[in-house]
């Protein structure tokens, strides 16, 4: 049956049509095409009452009929109407500018591998008995702490590389325990505080012995310093660069120095230490 439609090769109007997005044709591509079907959704939200020209082409190409499992697709303004082409079309109807098409496949590409990464990584996950590393790395990451973001990272290693070390494995019990135990822990931290007294007013050095809680080294516009959390035998805390002199100290280590502290505007039993003096480790955790 001989075509009439404007869309037919010896009539079309290359100036006619806008590119909206890629598509694939075939099924497993779905997933990994989601960002393309999200342009092409969203266009079709701006035009209202678009939809595929509905003239007969024959094959996935809309314009010359031949047929592509990858296609893009194109919004023909005067009839309000969306036409997919192959590659060689797409060039014509994007005025000799060719369309990466080559882009779109790599991207499906990638997209099926991570989908199989996925997969494999469930079933490894299940047969450790970590069902649960699966469900924290489907929720929202706006409520990720340390935990969780550690988590993410060794997951992301798993799907791409497809095993991870017994190590890692171990590790991953190990987060999934500090993430239980954290409404303990933090009850006790508030318990902790409420029994601490607060740092001593007073504008003199003083002599500060307690227990590291974290040190770690620290990055600026200045150059690097080891800093380091201390919190004191009366309970309240202090931060501030550890001092030369104890700098191989570890968290759970007991030191002393004096210094000057500085109490914070929102909290009386947490201060800042500055250039600290006599500085000595008293005993290792």
């Amino acid at each position: 049956m001989k075509r009439t439609d404007i869309h037919r090769p010896s009539a079309i109007n290359p100036t006619e049509y806008q590119f909206v997005s890629f598509h694939s044709h075939k099924d497993e591509d779905a997933g990994a095409a989601i960002f393309e079907q999200a342009a092409f959704r969203k266009h079709m939200a701006a035009h209202p009452g678009a939809r595929f020209s509905d003239h007969s082409h024959g094959g996935s190409c809309h314009v010359c009929g031949a047929h592509a499992s990858t296609v893009a697709r194109f919004y023909h303004a005067p009839t309000n109407r969306y036409v997919e082409t192959g590659e060689d079309c797409a060039e014509k109807l994007h005025e000799g500018d060719p369309l990466n098409f080559r882009s779109f496949r790599k991207k499906i590409k990638a997209g099926m591998e991570a989908a199989a990464g996925k997969a494999k990584a469930i079933t490894t996950l299940k047969a450790e008995g970590l069902e649960r590393i699966t469900e924290i790395v489907a929720t929202d990451w706006a409520d990720d702490e340390w935990e969780e973001t550690t988590i993410r990272d060794i997951h992301n290693k798993l799907v791409r590389y497809g095993s991870i070390s017994d190590k890692q494995m171990n590790f991953l019990r190990t987060l999934l325990s500090k993430i239980d135990g954290r409404a303990e822990v933090e009850a006790q931290r508030a318990a902790e505080n409420a029994a601490a007294k607060p740092i001593p007013t007073t504008d003199d050095r003083i002599e500060i012995t307690g227990e590291i809680l974290s040190i770690k080294w620290k990055e600026s516009q200045y150059g690097g310093a080891l800093k380091m959390v201390l919190k004191s035998d009366d309970g309240w805390k202090v931060y501030g660069t550890c001092p030369a002199a104890i700098d191989t100290a570890a968290v759970g280590d007991r030191v002393t120095f004096t210094a000057k502290i500085t109490i914070a505007d929102d909290d009386p039993k947490f201060g800042f230490f500055k250039r600290p003096t006599k500085p000595a480790l008293m005993e290792k955790a």
